[in-house]
C-alpha cells in the first residue's frame, strides 16, 4: 500500500565527513548528476544492500490527560517512557 509522502521530496541537512562529501561530490560530477540526486542514489543503493528489518510498527497510543493542567517535566518524562515500552 503506497503512502501518501511516496511521491514527496523532503528537504534534509546532512553532516558528513569532510572526505566522504568530498567524494559524493566527485561521483557526482563525474556522472554529470546533481548532489542532490547522486545522495539519493546512494542511499537508495545502500538501502537495498542493507539487512531488512522488521515492518514498522504502529506508534504507541497517545496518552490521555485526566485532568487539564500543565503537565510538569515528570509527568512528561514519565508519558515519553510508558510510551517506549
Amino acid at each position: 500500500m503506497p503512502y501518501f509522502w511516496d511521491n514527496c521530496r523532503v528537504k534534509t541537512t546532512l553532516e558528513l565527513p569532510d572526505d566522504l562529501a568530498r567524494r559524493i561530490r566527485m561521483r557526482a560530477a563525474a556522472r554529470d548528476q546533481k548532489l542532490k540526486d547522486a545522495i539519493a542514489q546512494l542511499l537508495e543503493i545502500g538501502l537495498a544492500h542493507a539487512p531488512s528489518a522488521e515492518p514498522p510498527t504502529r506508534p504507541p497510543k497517545p496518552v490521555k490527560l485526566e485532568r487539564r493542567r500543565p503537565l510538569n517535566i515528570d509527568e512528561i518524562e514519565a508519558a515519553i517512557a510508558a510510551g517506549r515500552d
